[in-house]
Order: C-alpha cells, then sequence, then structure tokens
C-alpha cells in the first residue's frame, strides 16, 4: 500500500515538471526590443537593420545561404535601429543584426550578434538587447 502511494505521487510529481517545461520561442507574453548599436563608430545607431533570432541556444546556428538557419527576423524602418519580438516565452535567445551604415552611395555592411537570455521575472514584460555590430 506504502509502494503504491510512493509510485502515484511520483508519476504525479513527474507529470506535474513535464508539463510546466517551458522552452524558448513563441507562445509567451514576453517583448524583447532589440537596438542595434555599430561598435565601430562610437556605438552610433544602425537604422533599418535586419535582425534574426534563434530560438533556446547562445550561440549562432551553421552559416547558410539568406540566413535560413534562423526561426525569425524583423527588419527595422529606415529611420529606426529597433526591432520588436513578441509572444516570447521565458529562455535563451541568439540575436544577430546585419545592416549598413554610411551614405547611400558608399555604404558599408555591418553585422554582429549577442546572446539574450529572458529571464523568468522579465517573463509576461519588456526587455531590452542592445546588439552590436561591427565592420
Amino acid at each position: 500500500m506504502k509502494a503504491k502511494f510512493i509510485f502515484i505521487a511520483l508519476i504525479g510529481f513527474l507529470i506535474t515538471n513535464i508539463c510546466s517545461c517551458t522552452k524558448a520561442g513563441t507562445g509567451g507574453n514576453a517583448t524583447v526590443v532589440c537596438k542595434v548599436f555599430n561598435v565601430d563608430n562610437s556605438s552610433a545607431p544602425v537604422n533599418g537593420a535586419t535582425v534574426y533570432v534563434k530560438y533556446g541556444q547562445s550561440t549562432p546556428p551553421p552559416p547558410t545561404a539568406n540566413n535560413s538557419g534562423y526561426d525569425d527576423h524583423k527588419v527595422a524602418a529606415s529611420n529606426s535601429n529597433s526591432v520588436s519580438f513578441t509572444g516570447l516565452k521565458e529562455g535563451t535567445y541568439y540575436f544577430y543584426a546585419e545592416g549598413n551604415v554610411g551614405t547611400t552611395t558608399a555604404p558599408q555592411a555591418v553585422s554582429g550578434g549577442n546572446a539574450f537570455s529572458l529571464t523568468h521575472a522579465n517573463r509576461n514584460g519588456s526587455s531590452t538587447a542592445n546588439i552590436s555590430v561591427m565592420y
């Protein structure tokens, strides 16, 4: 009888823990605002950059054509250095940005990425991820 009770309690405990686990990705309530800055130019904002996100890892995915290894991407407006990813769950994300700085006649490509951890405390709010890019 005691062994049966312990077994049932153990099963209940395991089911509760398995069901409460979440992985990084969509389906949550958090927003991450990504801001892109050029560290080679006194951290000047990089307007119009494309920001890619990889869910559940702190390193970039292997290089692929058109950055297809990422899970999502957003393009900032031409007068803005930020994009927002909404509906995210707690977890680890890797953000990567590409953009151009300089003039329209002589643009210079910049790129770079950073890992970001969306914590339990921020799972229902807004957080900012600063992405450093360089030439």
